[in-house]
């Protein structure tokens, strides 16, 4: 369904169609994004990582067990407290760890490393279980992700965003392609084509290259139904190969790292965003009329919860933020009736927001 238009494979087939895997992100893209963001946030960074506010490792070790007794104590969280929580645990994590790392580096009480280690595994069993201990909303999968997000307080990441705003803004303004669906990819298609030729040297080559790959984008949301069984796979191999050049690019100084990374995310997220809308308008119109359609249409609304990150989550605009809460509120009546169109009474998705956040705190 839809492969390739997120730069992902599809990993799945239902009935003969290809439906979109949202959880399997290409590698290569991916490392070009991760040197950009690197190389950005190392520079954008204003606090001394090496400060801790323990005076000793064993300070450390005693703070750490002390914290996981008290979680340990908890019996149940609000998303709000469950929210404070977490922050708590990051700041008193990072603290701890340096605190362990130059120990552990000068050979001084480098046993204390493997302690703090299991304190930590501890520690993520007892979020989790906190976490599971309630039910959760998709509204709370995405708050949590945006309130503990570690660049949630970055003022140069938000004076970027605030930068790139009005481009992204003007994009509403582009009116989309008229044609039908095979003209709308076939348009598409010779586009990336001459994109690749051209080549993305530039900052305003990068802008001109989002803008009209957001208005063919949108113009095959719109044929969304239609197409659920077509074979993008040439969209998919040369949208990568677009932005990796942006990439490629800004590693041969010629776009800022600053602009390739933000610029980038912003188009990702209004992709993600745009794709729910659809998904969301379809429904509620009645377009969504097979199983396979069903099926697919349930994958690409869990996309929000999935691939936005700490760091997607950051670049959002207030507009964006209140868009996605506002398709997360329906998102429950919304998978409840594909399962209809589907056929089965399936209501394993109700515990999804729980599993959605488990998946996060795995990764602290």
């Amino acid at each position: 369904m839809c492969k390739g238009l997120f730069k992902v494979k599809s990993e799945r087939k239902i009935k003969g169609v290809d439906v979109i895997s949202y959880f399997k992100q290409q590698s290569i893209l991916a490392k070009g994004i991760a040197v950009c963001f690197a190389i950005f946030i190392l520079a954008s960074c204003g606090k001394n990582t090496d400060d801790s506010m323990f005076q000793t490792s064993e300070s450390a070790v005693n703070a750490y067990r002390t914290y996981l007794s008290d979680m340990r104590s908890m019996e149940t969280l609000s998303t709000e407290h469950l929210i404070e929580a977490i922050n708590g645990w990051q700041a008193l994590r990072d603290s701890v760890f340096v605190r362990i790392a130059k120990d552990t580096a000068n050979c001084i009480h480098a046993n204390y490393e493997s302690e703090i280690r299991g304190l930590h595994d501890s520690l993520r069993i007892e979020f989790t279980r906190l976490a599971l201990e309630k039910s959760r909303t998709f509204a709370d999968v995405l708050l949590i992700k945006e309130k503990t997000s570690q660049y949630r307080q970055d003022t140069e990441l938000a004076q970027a965003v605030t930068d790139a705003e009005s481009f992204f803004r003007s994009l509403d303004s582009v009116a989309p392609c008229h044609g039908n669906a095979k003209q709308t990819v076939s348009a598409y298609q010779s586009f990336l084509a001459n994109t690749l030729k051209s080549g993305i040297d530039s900052k305003d080559k990068m802008l001109a290259f989002i803008q009209e790959e957001d208005r063919l984008f949108r113009s095959f949301l719109s044929h969304l139904p239609e197409l659920a069984d077509a074979d993008l796979s040439a969209i998919t191999r040369d949208t990568e190969k677009c932005c990796l050049s942006v990439f490629q690019s800004a590693e041969d100084g010629k776009i800022s790292y600053r602009d390739a990374l933000i610029y980038t995310a912003r188009r990702t997220n209004r992709r993600i965003i745009l794709n729910a809308l659809a998904c969301r308008n379809d429904i509620n119109q009645g377009n969504v009329k097979t199983e396979a359609q069903a099926r697919a249409y349930v994958w690409m609304l869990l996309q929000p919860y999935v691939a936005l990150d700490g760091f997607s989550m950051a670049v959002l605009s207030d507009m964006e933020r209140t868009t996605l809460h506002a398709v997360a509120d329906r998102t429950p009546q919304m998978i409840a009736k594909l399962n209809k169109t589907a056929g089965t009474d399936n209501d394993q998705w109700q515990v999804l927001p729980g599993v959605l956040i488990k998946i996060m705190l795995t990764s602290i």
